[in-house]
């Protein structure tokens, strides 16, 4: 069984260009964006990750999105 791999934020963007990440993060910075940790899984549709979130109920996870944001795209939070 391989080890898990922690890899930066920067390599996780250069890894899987244009696709969301879902990531047992291993630190963040004051501002809680992820600057390192494992990434679990990664598809071109964020939908198939929130599938796979019950699989991991003890683990400190976020998503993010490591390609380029379209101009006309909006975010509600």
């Amino acid at each position: 069984m391989s080890q898990p791999i922690n890899l930066t934020l920067g390599q996780m963007k250069q890894r899987y260009h244009d696709e969301w990440l879902l990531i047992a993060y291993t630190d963040v910075d004051e501002n809680l964006n992820v600057l390192c940790g494992e990434v679990l899984a990664h598809a071109k549709d964020a939908n198939e990750l929130y599938k796979l979130l019950p699989q991991y109920p003890d683990r400190s996870l976020a998503f993010e999105y490591v390609g380029e944001i379209p101009a006309d795209f909006a975010f509600m939070l």
